[in-house]
């Protein structure tokens, strides 16, 4: 069958007219959904600004009018599908993350919670602002009322784990002191509200900005916080995307993941911080090739120095993970981490989680697989991977985690010379 389109009487086949008549409808839905239903940064909707103290700071809400949303994630209509409630986009000509840091629900849950918290079971009649005040209290020494309330909310693998007080207040110092965070304004969000809220849903901005990237920490860059949305800097591409890379920029990325375990498990600042998940997707990999962990919700945080002041029982025996709990996962005992001056977690995770052959979070049998024939025999990489991964006799992970690092090193060493 044919068909007559247009005043000059062409003919084309009716079937084909159909078909352009369908890529054409398609095509307008398309950027009509693309022009129309897109986030607005700015709208109160999406930041939740009224909730406040109820959230995560207000320093960078002036600045909203200039984040830009793009890709897919800012499309209304899909942030039903955007299950971890992350954003991609450009704030003043630079890349940025846009996280609300816990799914819709996980929110509400911490709503709720509050408001039973502060006696007002009901949700939609309770002011979450006045009931994280409420459950505050009117305590006068700050730094104790954070911890009170961080044992309320207290989990097994985030920095409320051992919430010590030396952390508290290095984590109150630097929110009070960031503008970014707190606006310089009459009626100043209280950080210890502010402080409380951000514990009880995901403390990553608090770990980024106690531990901040201009300081050295394997981090991204925290930008600031309006309402409920944090803006950090875009650290690069998953790490899960070079599993198929040539070998030495595998090489370099796993040097440098033995580098961020080495660095938190022992650093200058008494603070050892164990990663409790590792998968490909919480590690980023800039355009250099620099490797930044960039989920950083899950980190027990221990206070080194006041275990020593303490000197509890077995405090400066290593702490060991010798037993797999369960098969194919990441498995710790937050006790063990919170009480033990050193511990090899840290090792444990990055060898048995990212690099070794049985690696949990690894589709290609570890970030370290198909190791040249050459390279093995002249480093031995295959036997102290093995080493650091299920450590045999003697030769515990503190041995072979830096024996690891240093071949890595000599390999790149050889790949310049």
């Amino acid at each position: 069958t044919w068909c007559r389109i247009g005043s000059a009487g062409m003919r084309i086949p009716c079937r084909k007219k159909r078909f352009l008549l369908f890529i054409a409808t398609v095509s307008f839905v398309y950027f009509f959904i693309l022009l129309t239903f897109h986030i607005d940064p700015s709208s109160s909707g999406f930041h939740e600004f009224t909730k406040c103290p109820a959230c995560y700071g207000d320093g960078l809400c002036p600045n909203l009018s200039n984040l830009q949303l793009t890709g897919w994630s800012r499309l209304s209509i899909l942030r039903y599908l955007n299950v971890k409630n992350v954003f991609y986009g450009h704030l003043n000509g630079r890349k940025v993350v846009v996280k609300k840091l816990a799914h819709d629900s996980e929110l509400l849950g911490t709503d709720t919670k509050l408001c039973k918290g502060s006696g007002l079971s009901d949700v939609n009649v309770c002011n979450v602002a006045s009931a994280v005040e409420t459950t505050l209290g009117e305590g006068k020494d700050r730094v104790s009322t954070l911890i009170r309330f961080m044992n309320q909310f207290r989990t097994n693998q985030d920095a409320t784990t051992c919430p010590h007080p030396r952390f508290v207040e290095k984590v109150l110092d630097a929110v009070t002191r960031n503008a970014a965070t707190l606006a310089a304004r009459d009626n100043r969000l209280d950080p210890v509200a502010v402080v409380a809220y951000t514990s009880a849903v995901n403390p990553e901005p608090l770990i980024l900005q106690a531990f901040p990237r201009h300081e050295g920490w394997p981090f991204p860059t925290y930008l600031g916080s309006c309402g409920r949305l944090v803006v950090e800097m875009d650290a690069g591409t998953p790490l899960s995307s070079y599993e198929g890379a040539d070998w030495l920029t595998r090489v370099s990325l796993a040097e440098q993941l033995l580098g961020i375990a080495q660095q938190l498990t022992d650093n200058p600042t008494g603070f050892a911080l164990y990663l409790t998940d590792v998968s490909m997707d919480n590690f980023a990999v800039s355009e250099t090739g620099t490797v930044t962990v960039v989920d950083v919700e899950n980190v027990i945080v221990v206070d080194r120095f006041q275990l020593v002041q303490e000197r509890k029982p077995g405090w400066n025996k290593r702490a060991q993970h010798l037993v797999d709990a369960c098969h194919d996962c990441l498995s710790f005992d937050s006790a063990e981490l919170c009480s033990h001056y050193t511990a090899d977690h840290n090792y444990y995770a990055i060898c048995s989680g990212l690099l070794a052959p049985r690696a949990y979070y690894s589709l290609r049998g570890g970030l370290l697989h198909s190791v040249p024939t050459d390279v093995n025999g002249r480093f031995g990489l295959s036997r102290i991977l093995a080493a650091c991964d299920l450590p045999r006799g003697n030769y515990s992970r503190f041995d072979a985690a830096p024996a690891l690092r240093a071949a890595l090193q000599r390999v790149l060493e050889e790949r310049v010379s």
